[in-house]
């Protein structure tokens, strides 16, 4: 019966931590003072908080800089550098790095894919493929070729989908928490 009431507690505690920690997401999503690409940058960021990544990246060093890639050129770039310039993931100062080459996808932690490359996704996710680099894109047709987590809008809200095989493959770990938060994406009413 304790052990019963010890995991109930461990529940809700967990439950009040996802809660506090996306509810400025579901705020920005709800304003109308936020735009798309806002709330995405959020989301970014809170993902980190649900991801480990495996010993072997070196991610505890935070004489290193986490490395936020984005690949496609967009106004993203801008509000990304803005929004990580003060912040932290994993205890590490972010570098935002606009992505020129496939070469340096290998630099990466996270790789932001835009839609403007959906054209080159086979040649980018070759570079990520079993690595652990957290792979997301805004590109619902990016879900089937192996991106880990999709940003998606849908009747004015945004959510994500993980394709738990990608994960799997990087030798990324999520919380339980964020994949219970996923979402099935039907195309079809995008």
């Amino acid at each position: 019966m304790r052990l019963l009431i010890t995991i109930k507690k461990m529940q809700n505690h967990s439950l009040k931590i996802l809660f506090f920690i996306l509810m400025p997401i579901c705020a920005l999503a709800q304003s109308k003072y936020f735009s798309e690409y806002e709330v995405k940058a959020a989301y970014l960021e809170k993902f980190t908080h649900f991801i480990d990544w495996p010993a072997k990246v070196n991610i505890a060093d935070t004489n290193k800089p986490f490395i936020l890639g984005i690949i496609g050129s967009n106004h993203f770039n801008a509000l990304l550098k803005d929004k990580f310039r003060t912040k932290k993931i994993e205890g590490k100062k972010v570098e935002i790095l606009e992505v020129s080459t496939l070469e340096e996808i290998a630099l990466c932690n996270i790789l932001f894919i835009s839609k403007l490359e959906s054209t080159k996704i086979d040649q980018i996710l070759s570079y990520t493929e079993n690595k652990p680099i957290l792979t997301i894109s805004d590109n619902v047709e990016n879900s089937k070729n192996g991106v880990i987590i999709i940003l998606f809008l849908k009747s004015s809200h945004i959510y994500f989908q993980i394709n738990k095989d990608a994960l799997q493959r990087s030798g990324l770990y999520a919380s339980t928490l964020l994949l219970n938060l996923s979402k099935d994406i039907n195309i079809e009413e995008n």
